[in-house]
C-alpha cells in the first residue's frame, strides 16, 4: 500500500493554498503534517480524501489516481477523523461506529454479518466495545475521539487521515488517543497522516514529519531532522 502526492497545487479562486507538494507514505508509516496557521495543512488533507480536487498534480493510492475513484471507493479506501466532528449526541456508540459501514451496505439493504464483524473489531481495537450502548453525549472527550476513530476504522480503509486528533483534549487523553493511533499503525500497517499543532506530541509519535509554510514543503523527514531550533525559528517566528 502506498499513498503518493505528486506536484499537487491548489487554489481557492485565484489564491494559491498549496504549491508543488510532493511526497509519499508507505504501508505502516505514520506521517505528521505541521506548519503555522494558514500553511495549507487541512487543505492538503481534504485533497487526500477527495473533498477538494487539486488544480494541478495527482494523488495516487496504490498507483491509481484518486480522481478516478467513485465516492464509495474513496470511503472504502480513506478513513477520515475530522477536527471537532459533528455527531448527533443522541446516537449510541454502536450506531455511530456502524455509520462507518455505509459505503459497504446496499442502499436499501441491511448490514451483513461481515459489517457487524468489522464494527466489533473496530470497537475492540479502540477499546470502545464496552461503550456500545451508551449515547455519545455521555462520553468523555477521550472516549468520544476513540469512537470517531472506530467509525473510521470500520470502513476498513487503507489510509487514515486525522485533522488535529488531540485538539481540545487534556494531556491524559492526548497521550491515550495518540498511543492508540500508534498501536493501530504498527499492528495493522495502515497508512496514517495526521495534522498536528503540538511539536512535542508530533515528534514523539510520528515516523516522519512534513513542515508546511505558505503552502510549500519547507522540510520533510524524521522529527529530529525537521523540528530543529533553526526550522522552528524560521517557520514559526
Amino acid at each position: 500500500m502506498r499513498l503518493e502526492i505528486r506536484d499537487v497545487s491548489f487554489f481557492y479562486e485565484s489564491t494559491p493554498i498549496l504549491a508543488d507538494v510532493t511526497f509519499s507514505v508507505g504501508e505502516g508509516e505514520f506521517l505528521g503534517v505541521m506548519g503555522p496557521n494558514g500553511s495549507g495543512k487541512t487543505t492538503l488533507l481534504r485533497c487526500m480524501c477527495k473533498v477538494l480536487e487539486p488544480g494541478v498534480g495527482a494523488i495516487l493510492i496504490d498507483g491509481r489516481d484518486l480522481k478516478k475513484f467513485s465516492r464509495s471507493e474513496v470511503a472504502k479506501s480513506v478513513g477520515v477523523v475530522p477536527q471537532g466532528p459533528m455527531v448527533d449526541a443522541a446516537f449510541s456508540v454502536f450506531e455511530i461506529v456502524l455509520m462507518g459501514r455505509t459505503s459497504h451496505i446496499d442502499r436499501f439493504g441491511a448490514e451483513s454479518s461481515k459489517d457487524l464483524e468489522a464494527v466489533e473489531e473496530a470497537m475492540k481495537v479502540t477499546d470502545t466495545l464496552h461503550l456500545a450502548d451508551r449515547t455519545f453525549d455521555e462520553l468523555s472527550g477521550g472516549e468520544r475521539q476513540r469512537v470517531i476513530i472506530a467509525r473510521a476504522l470500520a470502513q476498513e480503509p487503507k489510509v487514515l487521515l486525522l485533522d488535529e486528533p488531540t485538539v481540545h483534549l487534556d494531556i491524559k487523553y492526548q497521550l491515550e488517543v495518540l498511543g492508540l493511533i500508534e498501536r493501530l499503525n504498527k499492528r495493522t500497517g495502515i497508512v496514517i497522516v495526521a495534522v498536528f499543532h503540538d511539536l512535542n506530541l508530533a515528534s514523539q509519535h510520528c515516523d516522519s514529519i512534513i513542515l508546511l509554510h505558505n503552502g510549500r514543503i519547507e522540510a520533510i523527514g524524521p522529527p529530529e531532522q525537521v523540528l530543529t531550533p533553526e526550522s522552528i525559528r524560521r517557520i514559526y517566528g
